[in-house]
């Protein structure tokens, strides 16, 4: 499993997201990191319901609250800790999750 040093936790607020473009072969490689109440979610940028990115602006992947993931095509809202849709077309369906790792402060996301 490959893995990729993505950012700095510095670089990510809390709550906060964050784009970030992985090399991976065989998958989409634009992913985005969520940080909620210290910990770190990585996700594929791209709803289960449409296929489109989550985001019209970079960056921008919680809803106002900062509680949920929103998609800004059509509103679709996903917890941050599993991905899983609670709100909206594709509800019950889920985000495609990536494996996150910490060490020495600097943010790690493998590919499969």
């Amino acid at each position: 499993m490959k893995e990729f040093r993505v950012c700095h936790v510095d670089e990510l607020t809390d709550p906060g997201s964050l784009e970030v473009t992985l090399p991976c072969e065989d998958m989409e490689p634009t992913i985005f990191l969520v940080k909620m109440e210290g910990r770190i979610y990585a996700y594929v940028n791209s709803c289960p319901h449409t296929g489109a990115p989550l985001n019209w602006l970079p960056d921008q992947f919680l809803d106002y609250s900062h509680e949920l993931i929103q998609c800004t095509l059509h509103g679709a809202r996903f917890r941050p800790g599993d991905g899983y849709c609670v709100w909206g077309p594709c509800q019950g369906q889920s985000l495609k999750s990536l494996p996150v790792s910490v060490r020495q402060r600097q943010i790690y996301v493998s590919c499969a």
